[in-house]
């Protein structure tokens, strides 16, 4: 009993997508649906689980592309941290800088802040603002797990980058020494590419990734 999960890569960019949920009342939270949403949906119905709430890291097209249908089908919400909302409305902006398609996006519906206490079904995950790859950057911890998702904002070998659309270096900073006073014993997992630890942390962030 307690947290399930699956974690899988999505999108052309193997975005690293995960699939939480209540194992007593199948009620899930989805992370940075990169893409293939059609394979997202057929995992969420082979394990029973009932989408609530997307939940973004960040507004960069290659952590969301699979929205709008998943938005469709399920009518679940789309959480974002509010300080990233003015990338998600500027969306085909970014996407021709990048040479990318642009997603029907919907309107955002959901936002939340630091400190926030996200409920699926008898479980949670509190949110963590982590600025600097984008101002509302956000990790979401599972304390009971021993894990926290942070997103774009650091990497096993290379913090994340801070020259993108409204990104800052000592934002970033800042959101590296919180990083590191995680519990040493907790799996960090990026947004692209494999998990490490806290103790990685002052390594990495003397590289910056190229990850968008």
């Amino acid at each position: 009993m307690g947290i399930e999960r699956l974690s899988f890569p999505s999108g052309d960019l193997a975005t690293n997508s995960a699939l939480f949920w209540c194992s007593r009342t199948r009620e899930g939270i989805l992370v940075d649906p990169g893409g293939e949403p059609e394979e997202i949906l057929d995992l969420a119905l082979r394990q029973g689980v009932a989408i609530q709430t997307i939940l973004l890291t960040h507004a960069h097209v290659d952590n969301l592309a699979a929205v709008p249908l998943l938005r469709d089908e399920t009518s679940c919400g789309v959480a974002l941290h509010r300080a990233d909302w003015p990338l998600w409305e500027s969306m085909a902006e970014q996407c021709a800088e990048l040479g990318m398609p642009v997603p029907d996006l919907p309107e955002l519906d959901e936002d939340f802040s630091d400190g926030e206490v996200v409920d699926f079904g008898h479980e949670h995950l509190e949110v963590l603002h982590l600025p600097g790859h984008t101002p509302g950057h956000c990790g979401f911890a599972f304390p009971s797990l021993g894990l926290c998702l942070v997103g774009d904002a650091c990497f096993a070998v290379a913090a994340g980058r801070t020259d993108l659309w409204l990104g800052n270096e000592s934002d970033q900073e800042r959101t590296l020494d919180r990083l590191e006073r995680l519990p040493s014993d907790w799996e960090l997992i990026p947004g692209h590419g494999p998990g490490f630890s806290s103790g990685c942390i002052a390594k990495a962030r003397q590289r910056r990734s190229t990850n968008i």
